[in-house]
Order: structure tokens, then C-alpha cells, then sequence
């Protein structure tokens, strides 16, 4: 397998911010509900942009209201719950490198929020391109995270790139994209690109994601499985 461009997730799989994320959502519950969920329904939530949940699980709150408050949590919050890059992760992301792939990131994250965490977990100079929830208007599983990191790549390599043609089919077949949820494959399958869903985060109902027709075509458990592959 000849892979050049390399998508990762952020949560779940470079960096390990299940505790934090559970807790936010936990209190938000309590606070606009008056109680809380099992945690594994909020794993089932992982991935998903947060106006999304809250229309979902707390139909009848204002949405910028719990917004607010579930982000207010998890960043007056984050001493409390170790925050903290997967092992094997930069051993993975600096051999990538050294293979000549380029590193980027598709994350649902705002950009204030990622920037945060990378520049804490000491991994903001490992990647070359990244899009966040900031950079685009239609989300994972969405295909437009994808293509838009694609297209930055594409600049980055000097690849010439012709909006009214797309992304070509080399490019797509040269791209990976690293998660750990169904939102992270479903984005992947919509832009068909091959994926990877790596288990080393927390549980996922693969026979619900199959069913709504998310495919992984791998998957790992160990991040320096990945080499192996490509």
C-alpha cells in the first residue's frame, strides 16, 4: 500500500481526551437535564459536532446555551482529568515523516480548542495541515474535512490543484485517514479514501457502525501497526 497523505482524528487518537470529554458531557446532563447518561452513550457521541449531540440528547435546551457551558467545563476543567498523546504516537508521527508522508489532521474540534491541546501535549510541530470545524460548513461523516485537508496537502506538495476537476483519483488513492470513530470512517468512505479505525481509545459498536454503512477497510492496535501498512 503506497500512502503519502496521512489524515489522523485528534480525540481518540493521537491524544487520549476520552476522561475530560465524559465529564463535560456529564455535567452539562446534570446541569440541563438533572441527570446523567452511561458512558457509553457518550462514546457513542464521540466524533460528533456538538450542536449535533445537544439537538439529539437535549432537544429542548438552547443550544448556544449548553454550548457554552459544556466548553466553559471542559476548559476551567482540564487539570482535573489527564490529558495525554497515545503511546507510540510520536514514535509514529516522526517515522511517517521520515518516510516522506505528509502528516495532517481532521478534527471537529474548534481551532482554538486544537491548537490548545497540541501546544500543551507538545505535538503541534508534527503535522503539516490541519482542518478543524472552523474550516468547513458540512461535517464528518461528511466528505468535505477530508477534502479539505486533501487540498492543503496538495498546496503543501506543490500539487497542481484544479477546483473545477476535484481532488484526482491519485491523490485519494494515496490518502489514509486515522480514526476511532464511525464519523471519522463514514467521512473517509464519503470521500473514498482508505481507512483506518485504530483501537487503542474506547469501545465502538462496530456492528452499528456497519449498519449505517461505515466501512474501515483496516484496522490496528498499536499505532506502529500503521507502518506495516503503508
Amino acid at each position: 500500500m503506497n500512502k503519502k497523505y496521512i489524515i489522523f482524528d485528534f480525540d481518540g487518537t493521537l491524544a487520549n481526551t476520552n476522561n475530560i470529554i465524559i465529564a463535560s458531557w456529564q455535567a452539562t446532563f446534570e446541569h440541563f437535564l438533572g441527570y446523567t447518561l452511561p458512558v457509553r452513550d457518550i462514546e457513542a457521541t464521540f466524533g460528533e459536532i456538538l450542536v449535533n449531540t445537544i439537538g439529539r440528547l437535549i432537544p429542548d435546551a438552547p443550544v448556544n446555551e449548553v454550548v457554552d457551558y459544556y466548553r466553559a467545563y471542559q476548559d476551567s476543567h482540564q487539570q482535573e482529568y489527564e490529558v495525554y498523546v497515545f503511546a507510540g504516537v510520536k514514535e509514529l508521527l516522526e517515522k511517517l515523516r521520515e518516510r516522506g508522508c505528509l502528516i495532517g489532521v481532521g478534527t471537529s474540534r474548534t481551532a482554538y480548542s486544537f491548537w490548545n491541546y497540541m501546544k500543551k501535549l507538545g505535538i503541534d510541530g508534527y503535522v503539516d495541515e490541519v482542518v478543524t470545524m472552523n474550516d468547513v460548513t458540512s461535517h464528518k461523516p461528511d466528505p468535505e474535512t477530508i477534502d479539505a485537508v486533501l487540498v492543503k496537502m496538495m498546496a503543501h506538495d506543490n500539487e497542481p490543484y484544479d477546483s473545477d476537476h476535484g481532488i484526482p483519483d491519485s491523490v485519494r488513492d494515496a490518502a489514509l485517514m486515522i480514526g476511532d470513530t464511525k464519523y471519522d470512517i463514514g467521512c473517509a468512505n464519503n470521500a473514498r479514501v482508505d481507512s483506518v479505525m485504530v483501537g487503542w481509545s474506547h469501545y465502538v459498536d462496530e456492528e452499528a457502525m456497519l449498519a449505517e454503512g461505515f466501512v474501515p477497510v483496516y484496522h490496528i492496535e498499536r499505532p506502529e501497526e500503521l507502518l506495516e501498512l503503508i
